[in-house]
Protein backbone atom coordinates (compact mmCIF):
# COMPACT_ATOMS: atom_id res chain seq x y z
CA UNK A 1 0.00 0.00 0.00
CA UNK A 2 1.09 3.75 -0.81
CA UNK A 3 1.88 6.11 2.26
CA UNK A 4 -0.92 8.43 3.13
CA UNK A 5 -0.29 11.24 0.90
CA UNK A 6 1.07 9.12 -2.51
CA UNK A 7 -2.19 8.77 -4.77
CA UNK A 8 -1.24 5.04 -5.76
CA UNK A 9 1.68 2.23 -5.85
CA UNK A 10 2.75 3.09 -9.08
CA UNK A 11 6.45 4.40 -9.09
CA UNK A 12 9.50 4.36 -10.48
CA UNK A 13 8.08 4.68 -14.40
CA UNK A 14 10.06 6.94 -16.63
CA UNK A 15 13.01 7.64 -14.74
CA UNK A 16 14.29 11.39 -14.47
CA UNK A 17 17.38 11.01 -17.17
CA UNK A 18 19.86 13.03 -17.73
CA UNK A 19 18.23 12.81 -20.94
CA UNK A 20 14.78 14.10 -19.77
CA UNK A 21 16.84 17.56 -19.22
CA UNK A 22 18.68 18.27 -22.59
CA UNK A 23 16.71 16.31 -25.22
CA UNK A 24 15.37 19.12 -27.47
CA UNK A 25 12.00 18.23 -29.96
CA UNK A 26 12.28 19.79 -33.23
CA UNK A 27 13.33 23.40 -33.07
CA UNK A 28 11.20 24.39 -29.79
CA UNK A 29 13.98 24.71 -27.41
CA UNK A 30 14.63 27.39 -23.97
CA UNK A 31 17.07 27.23 -21.58
CA UNK A 32 16.40 27.61 -17.53
CA UNK A 33 18.57 27.55 -15.08
CA UNK A 34 21.31 26.09 -17.04
CA UNK A 35 18.88 23.48 -18.27
CA UNK A 36 17.75 23.28 -21.80
CA UNK A 37 13.76 22.43 -21.60
CA UNK A 38 12.32 19.93 -23.62
CA UNK A 39 8.77 20.61 -25.88
CA UNK A 40 8.62 24.06 -23.62
CA UNK A 41 5.33 24.39 -25.50
CA UNK A 42 3.73 21.58 -24.31
CA UNK A 43 0.48 22.65 -22.45
CA UNK A 44 0.50 20.91 -18.88
CA UNK A 45 -2.54 22.05 -17.40
CA UNK A 46 -5.21 23.61 -20.15
CA UNK A 47 -7.31 27.19 -20.15
CA UNK A 48 -9.70 27.11 -17.87
CA UNK A 49 -12.50 29.80 -16.96
CA UNK A 50 -11.11 32.29 -19.18
CA UNK A 51 -7.34 31.95 -17.59
CA UNK A 52 -4.97 30.57 -20.36
CA UNK A 53 -3.40 27.39 -20.40
CA UNK A 54 -0.09 26.67 -18.54
CA UNK A 55 2.83 25.16 -20.46
CA UNK A 56 5.97 22.87 -19.18
CA UNK A 57 8.23 26.33 -20.34
CA UNK A 58 6.21 28.19 -17.45
CA UNK A 59 5.85 25.53 -14.84
CA UNK A 60 9.68 25.68 -15.20
CA UNK A 61 9.74 29.28 -14.87
CA UNK A 62 8.40 29.52 -11.83
CA UNK A 63 10.00 26.74 -10.24
CA UNK A 64 13.06 28.73 -10.80
CA UNK A 65 11.54 31.91 -9.23
CA UNK A 66 10.18 30.42 -6.32
CA UNK A 67 12.99 28.29 -5.70
CA UNK A 68 13.94 30.16 -2.09
CA UNK A 69 10.55 29.33 -1.09
CA UNK A 70 10.35 26.09 -1.70
CA UNK A 71 13.35 24.92 -1.67
CA UNK A 72 13.61 25.28 2.46
CA UNK A 73 10.84 22.60 2.66
CA UNK A 74 11.82 20.37 0.91
CA UNK A 75 15.92 20.43 0.14
CA UNK A 76 17.79 16.98 1.45
CA UNK A 77 14.58 15.02 2.33
CA UNK A 78 13.26 12.05 0.36
CA UNK A 79 10.68 14.05 -2.12
CA UNK A 80 7.64 11.65 -4.08
CA UNK A 81 7.13 13.40 -7.66
CA UNK A 82 3.50 13.20 -8.99
CA UNK A 83 4.40 13.72 -12.89
CA UNK A 84 2.01 14.19 -15.96
CA UNK A 85 4.33 14.34 -18.95
CA UNK A 86 1.77 15.10 -21.42
CA UNK A 87 -0.43 17.18 -19.37
CA UNK A 88 -3.02 16.62 -16.25
CA UNK A 89 -5.29 15.26 -19.12
CA UNK A 90 -2.40 11.94 -19.34
CA UNK A 91 -1.27 9.79 -17.22
CA UNK A 92 -0.75 11.26 -13.88
CA UNK A 93 1.90 8.95 -11.64
CA UNK A 94 4.17 9.12 -8.82
CA UNK A 95 7.92 8.80 -9.18
CA UNK A 96 9.34 8.28 -5.23
CA UNK A 97 12.77 6.10 -5.97
CA UNK A 98 15.88 7.33 -7.67
CA UNK A 99 17.40 4.82 -10.91
CA UNK A 100 20.46 4.20 -12.93
CA UNK A 101 20.55 6.85 -15.06
CA UNK A 102 18.83 10.11 -12.76
CA UNK A 103 19.61 13.30 -13.26
CA UNK A 104 22.58 14.41 -11.26
CA UNK A 105 20.90 17.52 -10.62
CA UNK A 106 18.95 14.95 -8.25
CA UNK A 107 20.19 13.93 -5.10
CA UNK A 108 19.93 10.05 -4.16
CA UNK A 109 18.78 9.77 -0.43
CA UNK A 110 19.30 6.48 1.29
CA UNK A 111 16.39 5.52 3.32
CA UNK A 112 16.99 2.24 4.16
CA UNK A 113 15.39 0.49 1.42
CA UNK A 114 16.51 -1.74 -1.90
CA UNK A 115 16.69 1.59 -3.60
CA UNK A 116 17.11 4.74 -2.59
CA UNK A 117 14.78 7.93 -3.00
CA UNK A 118 14.50 10.96 -4.75
CA UNK A 119 16.05 14.14 -3.21
CA UNK A 120 16.59 18.15 -4.19
CA UNK A 121 19.03 20.24 -3.18
CA UNK A 122 19.06 23.29 -5.54
CA UNK A 123 16.93 25.16 -8.43
CA UNK A 124 18.40 22.84 -11.02
CA UNK A 125 17.47 20.18 -9.39
CA UNK A 126 14.01 21.55 -9.46
CA UNK A 127 13.77 22.72 -13.07
CA UNK A 128 14.70 19.25 -13.92
CA UNK A 129 12.17 17.92 -12.03
CA UNK A 130 9.61 20.41 -14.20
CA UNK A 131 11.52 19.60 -17.20
CA UNK A 132 10.25 15.66 -16.69
CA UNK A 133 6.60 16.63 -16.24
CA UNK A 134 7.08 16.54 -12.41
CA UNK A 135 3.87 18.94 -11.11
CA UNK A 136 3.95 18.15 -7.41
CA UNK A 137 6.52 17.69 -4.84
CA UNK A 138 5.30 15.99 -1.66
CA UNK A 139 8.66 15.76 0.49
CA UNK A 140 8.66 13.76 3.97
CA UNK A 141 8.30 15.20 7.21
CA UNK A 142 12.11 15.04 8.33
CA UNK A 143 14.60 16.76 9.13
CA UNK A 144 16.76 18.08 6.21
CA UNK A 145 19.71 14.65 5.90
CA UNK A 146 17.87 12.98 8.43
CA UNK A 147 14.94 10.35 7.24
CA UNK A 148 14.92 8.88 10.44
CA UNK A 149 13.98 12.21 12.00
CA UNK A 150 10.37 14.29 12.20
CA UNK A 151 10.93 17.91 12.41
CA UNK A 152 7.48 18.96 11.81
CA UNK A 153 3.56 17.21 12.21
CA UNK A 154 0.80 18.02 9.74
CA UNK A 155 -2.65 17.94 10.57
CA UNK A 156 -4.32 17.62 7.28
CA UNK A 157 -7.98 18.75 7.29
CA UNK A 158 -10.12 16.91 5.37
CA UNK A 159 -13.83 18.34 4.73
CA UNK A 160 -16.25 16.19 3.15
CA UNK A 161 -18.34 16.61 0.32
CA UNK A 162 -20.58 19.73 0.13
CA UNK A 163 -19.19 21.40 3.42
CA UNK A 164 -18.15 24.96 3.06
CA UNK A 165 -14.81 26.30 2.77
CA UNK A 166 -15.88 28.86 6.02
CA UNK A 167 -16.08 25.33 7.46
CA UNK A 168 -12.65 23.97 6.88
CA UNK A 169 -11.24 27.61 8.31
CA UNK A 170 -13.03 27.06 11.45
CA UNK A 171 -11.41 23.90 11.92
CA UNK A 172 -7.97 25.26 11.30
CA UNK A 173 -8.27 27.99 14.11
CA UNK A 174 -9.65 25.79 16.38
CA UNK A 175 -6.61 23.44 15.78
CA UNK A 176 -4.30 26.76 16.43
CA UNK A 177 -6.10 27.66 19.22
CA UNK A 178 -5.44 23.42 20.56
CA UNK A 179 -1.82 23.45 19.72
CA UNK A 180 -0.75 27.22 20.67
CA UNK A 181 -2.16 25.62 24.49
CA UNK A 182 0.44 23.05 24.25
CA UNK A 183 2.84 25.26 24.12
CA UNK A 184 3.47 24.96 19.65
CA UNK A 185 3.73 27.36 16.85
CA UNK A 186 0.98 26.49 14.39
CA UNK A 187 1.35 27.15 10.66
CA UNK A 188 -1.22 27.17 8.15
CA UNK A 189 -1.63 26.64 4.13
CA UNK A 190 -3.72 25.88 1.81
CA UNK A 191 -3.47 22.59 0.03
CA UNK A 192 -4.33 23.63 -3.81
CA UNK A 193 -7.28 21.85 -2.92
CA UNK A 194 -10.31 21.74 -0.55
CA UNK A 195 -8.44 21.43 2.57
CA UNK A 196 -5.90 23.40 4.81
CA UNK A 197 -2.73 21.84 6.61
CA UNK A 198 -2.09 23.34 9.97
CA UNK A 199 1.69 22.42 10.44
CA UNK A 200 3.85 22.49 13.71
CA UNK A 201 7.60 23.08 13.09
CA UNK A 202 9.64 21.06 15.80
CA UNK A 203 12.84 20.71 17.12
CA UNK A 204 15.48 17.65 15.28
CA UNK A 205 18.50 17.82 17.82
CA UNK A 206 19.95 14.97 19.56
CA UNK A 207 18.24 16.22 23.09
CA UNK A 208 15.07 16.77 21.34
CA UNK A 209 14.58 14.39 18.46
CA UNK A 210 11.35 12.35 18.15
CA UNK A 211 10.80 8.65 16.65
CA UNK A 212 8.20 8.65 13.79
CA UNK A 213 5.86 6.77 15.93
CA UNK A 214 5.67 9.03 18.61
CA UNK A 215 4.97 12.00 15.98
CA UNK A 216 2.11 9.93 14.94
CA UNK A 217 0.65 9.02 18.17
CA UNK A 218 0.78 13.00 19.01
CA UNK A 219 -1.22 13.76 16.13
CA UNK A 220 -3.56 11.32 16.55
CA UNK A 221 -3.91 12.29 20.07
CA UNK A 222 -4.88 15.72 19.51
CA UNK A 223 -7.18 15.51 16.51
CA UNK A 224 -8.82 12.23 18.91
CA UNK A 225 -9.33 15.51 21.21
CA UNK A 226 -10.51 17.84 19.02
CA UNK A 227 -12.96 15.69 17.70
CA UNK A 228 -14.32 14.50 21.71
CA UNK A 229 -14.65 18.41 21.94
CA UNK A 230 -16.76 18.54 18.84
CA UNK A 231 -17.75 14.98 17.19
CA UNK A 232 -20.60 17.31 15.61
CA UNK A 233 -17.89 18.90 13.31
CA UNK A 234 -14.66 15.93 13.13
CA UNK A 235 -14.17 12.66 12.80
CA UNK A 236 -10.58 11.29 12.83
CA UNK A 237 -12.22 8.05 11.04
CA UNK A 238 -10.80 7.48 7.43
CA UNK A 239 -13.68 6.00 5.73
CA UNK A 240 -15.50 8.46 3.59
CA UNK A 241 -18.80 6.96 4.96
CA UNK A 242 -17.92 7.88 8.53
CA UNK A 243 -17.57 11.39 7.41
CA UNK A 244 -21.04 12.71 7.26
CA UNK A 245 -20.58 16.16 6.63
CA UNK A 246 -17.97 16.43 9.03
CA UNK A 247 -14.07 17.42 8.78
CA UNK A 248 -11.71 14.44 8.67
CA UNK A 249 -9.04 15.61 10.84
CA UNK A 250 -6.14 13.40 8.97
CA UNK A 251 -3.18 12.51 11.48
CA UNK A 252 -1.77 9.88 9.35
CA UNK A 253 1.09 12.10 7.17
CA UNK A 254 3.05 11.62 10.43
CA UNK A 255 4.32 8.36 10.36
CA UNK A 256 8.08 7.21 8.64
CA UNK A 257 7.50 7.65 4.54
CA UNK A 258 3.99 9.43 4.91
CA UNK A 259 4.26 12.59 2.88
CA UNK A 260 2.44 16.13 2.38
CA UNK A 261 2.18 18.48 -0.13
CA UNK A 262 5.22 20.71 0.09
CA UNK A 263 4.65 24.78 0.43
CA UNK A 264 4.39 26.21 -2.65
CA UNK A 265 4.16 23.16 -4.90
CA UNK A 266 1.85 23.02 -7.70
CA UNK A 267 -1.12 20.34 -7.92
CA UNK A 268 -2.00 18.18 -11.21
CA UNK A 269 -5.22 19.50 -11.26
CA UNK A 270 -7.71 21.40 -13.57
CA UNK A 271 -7.23 25.12 -12.39
CA UNK A 272 -3.00 25.38 -11.69
CA UNK A 273 -3.25 26.25 -7.71
CA UNK A 274 -0.64 25.87 -5.37
CA UNK A 275 0.00 24.83 -1.99
CA UNK A 276 0.12 28.18 -0.78
CA UNK A 277 1.64 29.27 3.23
CA UNK A 278 -1.01 31.26 4.77
CA UNK A 279 -0.26 34.24 7.80
CA UNK A 280 -3.26 33.55 10.52
CA UNK A 281 -4.28 36.71 9.69
CA UNK A 282 -5.23 35.85 6.14
CA UNK A 283 -7.31 32.76 7.99
CA UNK A 284 -10.73 33.97 8.03
CA UNK A 285 -13.83 34.69 6.06
CA UNK A 286 -13.23 35.53 2.59
CA UNK A 287 -10.00 33.11 2.06
CA UNK A 288 -10.26 31.70 -1.65
CA UNK A 289 -7.56 28.85 -1.97
CA UNK A 290 -8.41 29.74 -5.99
CA UNK A 291 -6.62 32.89 -5.91
CA UNK A 292 -3.12 30.89 -5.23
CA UNK A 293 -2.33 29.77 -8.94
CA UNK A 294 0.46 29.16 -11.45
CA UNK A 295 -1.12 32.11 -12.84
CA UNK A 296 -0.77 34.34 -9.54
CA UNK A 297 2.47 33.27 -8.43
CA UNK A 298 4.52 36.32 -9.54
CA UNK A 299 2.59 38.81 -7.08
CA UNK A 300 2.18 36.56 -4.43
CA UNK A 301 6.29 36.30 -4.95
CA UNK A 302 6.01 39.79 -4.29
CA UNK A 303 4.62 39.42 -0.96
CA UNK A 304 6.52 38.68 2.57
CA UNK A 305 6.81 34.87 2.84
CA UNK A 306 4.52 34.03 5.88
CA UNK A 307 6.12 30.92 6.40
CA UNK A 308 10.03 33.21 6.95
CA UNK A 309 10.00 32.10 10.32
CA UNK A 310 8.72 28.51 10.07
CA UNK A 311 11.73 26.88 11.42
CA UNK A 312 12.30 29.14 13.81
CA UNK A 313 9.54 28.57 15.81
CA UNK A 314 10.21 25.08 16.37
CA UNK A 315 9.29 23.60 19.89
CA UNK A 316 11.37 20.83 21.64
CA UNK A 317 7.79 18.36 21.82
CA UNK A 318 9.39 15.55 24.34
CA UNK A 319 7.77 17.39 27.02
CA UNK A 320 4.65 17.90 25.31
CA UNK A 321 4.31 14.22 24.31
CA UNK A 322 2.82 13.51 28.20
CA UNK A 323 0.50 16.16 28.45
CA UNK A 324 -1.37 14.19 25.39
CA UNK A 325 -0.49 11.04 27.02
CA UNK A 326 1.84 9.78 24.72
Amino acid sequence: MAARGEPSKRSNRLPITEKDAFAVAGKARAVVAGLTISNPDRILWPAIDGHPAITKLELVQFYEAAAERILPHVADRPVSIIRAPEGIGGEVFFQRHAMPGSNPRLKRIDVKESEPYLGVVDVGGLVAIGQSGGLELHPWGCAPGDPETPDQITFDLDPDEGLDFADVIAAARTMKTRLEGLGLNPFCKTTGGKGLHVVVPIKADAGSRIEWDQGKAFARAVSEQVRLDAPDRFTTTLARKARGGKIFLDYLRNGRMATAVAPWSPRARPGAGIAFPLGWGQVKSGLDPKAFTLRSYPALLKKADPWAEFRAGAVNLRPVLKRVGV
